[in-house]
């Protein structure tokens, strides 16, 4: 080994002619040189040797960055091992993708300019002795560089979904090839197909170079303009040039005395500490995915854990580094045999931080968020509000206008994870015994999803039924509860909580309906459309409430009814809708399709007797009549003719219409009426005051 050259990249080290090196340590010895000044003057020669290229490389992994940089397989390991401290381009190396499910390609431009060495053969000159009095401070001298300059642009996607990976990749990897061939405008504006727009356009780029940019570039179109000046960028004599290759002479060819290099890292060895960080970085990236889901973010529970298991990770992956650096340089100073690197894979092996432990544990929180996801992509569907902790939760049921609140709970959630425990024991003590069966199994999960979905289903189904309700609040927690297996429903009725397992009321007949709460859950916040309201009808500011007799000065508009005294509501109502109104006078209360006419006064154009409408009337001294679109009149006798609050219950699906007169929290019901054929589409709240023929007035509010 002693008489052996060796060649390796300079990785933005400042190496010069002359300078030691520990190569047992991959360390520079700075401030002396083997050789004086003279000697170098006189030995030292440089020469042009001047090329560039460009290569494109779409793999992430160690062995092909270092492929990428040509660091020979003992350099690279030392870098694995912390022992070697980059600079310049060669900081590409610490660029790691964040992401498992995210494309990555790598565009390299290399040019190479002058060769120095350091040609005297030894024996024929004089070395400096204070450079290498002290034993033990080097292995190698430099006698010979080539200088030039990297450049590595990293272009990522954004995390893709696993499906899309290998096509992105593809199509960015021939977008990138043509960056060298890009043409540039006088402006410096890139000219780009529109396809190629759409596939650069959210690629974020990462630049590490040994050339000094005015401007990092961050996207495709600043790559392909700082590519273009690269060769400018060097100058004329390529002073800004770096060491890109070294080489070095063992010390004892110059002096007897020197240390030796006593063996270096075999192939095999290095391939096998390759595959362990390897192992290690694709982890990492699994853990990243996972700690930077929008939806665990919002859920502490597993937040927590994830984070709390990707520090324990990371001072894991220090201290098999810390390993490996301490274990090289006693390698190759023949302390140590080499096989003892491989003591790292066996002691990983036998640890809770073993390839098996932690993968089996990553596919348990895949699995547990992948659950999440199914279920608040059900919720997502819905005004469902997830909320991050039970204090929010209760700051939400709490709330002024919250009548009821169902929160859908994610109950097998837990803070304290047992795994976890036994991996920062381990890193505590890496001697004591560790229990065998230290990560769950996840083949007893799929049970316990399939009741999620179905749970999140139900949620989803009565949330889509009361989506206008004003009275009932949904939202979504994580909330670790062992009574009940993967998902719950809690029901807060104004800020208490009733049940921690909540089942939907059967909807009971309308006619059989008295107690006025079994109706508020579907309670709906109507207003009035001041764009159809007729030039009679003044409505309040909040288009709550509205009352007939004064001409109003309404601007014109398409959907302004001109010649009957009505207004509709904005809202659409396509499911259940619970609605009150306070009402005097001369009134019309129903709903109607919005093909209503709006200009005629044909009976198309008045709510009761047209086609699209089914109402209930009220007129003073003559009683209360129901009318719909197929039917006559019908006259509704009241023990109570002069009540003041009406409510109306809308089933869209079982097409019915249902009115009642409301008592403070008891309802009377007095009709119902089935519309037929059933109801296709969805219909608004309409109301009529007066009449166009006679004086009539009234007003009405709505609740």
């Amino acid at each position: 080994m002693s008489s052996d050259i060796m060649v390796m990249a300079g990785l933005g080290r400042p190496f010069t002619l002359g300078m030691l090196y520990d190569a047992r340590r991959e360390k520079l010895i700075p401030g002396f040189s083997l050789f004086g000044d003279e000697t170098l003057q006189q030995y030292a020669t440089s020469t042009p040797q001047r090329s560039s290229e460009f290569q494109i490389v779409a793999s992430d992994s160690v062995e092909s960055k270092s492929n990428l940089m040509d660091i020979e397989a003992s350099l690279g390991v030392s870098f694995l091992g912390g022992l070697v401290e980059v600079g310049g381009s060669a900081k590409y190396l610490n660029n790691t993708k964040k992401y498992q499910n995210q494309s990555r390609v790598t565009l390299k431009y290399k040019v190479t300019t002058t060769y120095q060495q350091f040609k005297a053969p030894p024996g024929k000159v004089n070395v400096q002795q204070t450079a290498i009095s002290d034993k033990n401070v080097a292995t190698h001298v430099v006698t010979a560089i080539l200088f030039g300059a990297n450049a590595f642009f990293v272009f990522d996607s954004d995390k893709l979904e696993d499906s899309n990976l290998q096509d992105i990749q593809g199509k960015m990897e021939a977008a990138i090839k043509k960056i060298p061939t890009v043409t540039i405008e006088g402006s410096g504006s890139v000219q780009l197909t529109d396809e190629e727009k759409s596939l650069t356009s959210n690629l974020s780029c990462k630049f590490h170079g040994d050339f000094l940019l005015e401007s990092l570039p961050t996207t495709f179109e600043d790559a392909v303009t700082t590519y273009k000046t690269l060769p400018e960028l060097l100058g004329e004599e390529a002073t800004d040039a770096v060491p890109m290759k070294v080489w070095l002479v063992p010390l004892r060819k110059f002096y007897s005395q020197a240390d030796l290099l006593v063996r270096d890292i075999s192939q095999g060895i290095v391939r096998k500490v390759q595959s362990i960080l390897e192992d290690l970085h694709e982890q990492r990236r699994r853990c990243n995915e996972a700690i930077d889901d929008r939806l665990v973010k919002q859920l502490p529970l597993i937040h927590d854990r994830v984070s709390n298991f990707q520090q324990l990770f990371q001072d894991y992956i220090l201290t098999v580094q810390q390993t490996i650096a301490k274990k090289l340089p006693l390698i190759r100073d023949g302390t140590e045999e080499e096989s003892s690197l491989e003591e790292i894979t066996e002691d990983r092996a036998n640890s809770p931080f073993s390839n098996e432990n932690v993968n089996i544990w990553l596919d348990n929180i895949e699995t547990e968020i992948g659950s999440l996801k199914a279920c608040a992509g059900i919720l997502e569907k819905t005004q469902t509000k997830f909320v991050s902790n039970q204090t929010e939760l209760d700051r939400e049921v709490l709330a002024e206008n919250v009548k009821h609140a169902l929160c859908f709970v994610f109950t097998y959630m837990e803070r304290n994870d047992p795994y976890l425990r036994v991996l920062a024991q381990y890193l505590e003590s890496p001697d004591a015994e560790i229990p065998g069966n230290v990560a769950p199994s996840v083949e007893n999960n799929s049970r316990m999803v399939i009741k999620m979905k179905q749970k999140a289903l139900d949620f989803s189904e009565f949330a889509k039924k009361l989506e206008k309700s004003r009275n009932v609040h949904f939202l979504a927690a994580a909330i670790t509860n062992g009574k009940y297996q993967g998902a719950s429903i809690y029901h807060y009725k104004e800020g208490s909580l009733v049940t921690e397992d909540f089942t939907f009321p059967p909807m009971a007949p309308a006619k059989t309906i008295k107690d006025r709460s079994d109706l508020l859950w579907y309670a709906c916040d109507l207003t009035f459309d001041p764009n159809t309201a007729h030039q009679v009808l003044a409505l309040s500011d909040d288009n709550k409430y509205v009352e007939s007799g004064k001409q109003q000065n309404y601007s014109k508009h398409p959907e302004r009814f001109e010649n009957h005294r009505q207004v509709l509501c904005k809202e659409p109502l396509r499911r259940r809708h619970y609605w009150e109104v306070e009402w005097n006078g001369f009134v019309i209360v129903g709903v109607t399709y919005s093909s209503v006419g709006r200009k005629n006064l044909d009976i198309q154009s008045v709510i009761g007797f047209n086609e699209t409408s089914w109402t209930l009337m009220s007129f003073p001294r003559n009683g209360f009549f129901v009318k719909g679109a197929d039917m006559s009149p019908v006259r509704i006798g009241l023990p109570d003719p002069d009540f003041t609050r009406l409510g109306v219950f809308l089933d869209h699906h079982a097409s019915t219409l249902s009115f009642y007169k409301v008592s403070s929290n008891v309802l009377h019901h007095f009709h119902t009426i089935e519309i037929k054929p059933q109801l296709s589409e969805p219909v608004y709240a309409i109301i009529r005051i007066g009449d166009v023929d006679v004086p009539l007035h009234g007003s009405v509010r709505l609740l």
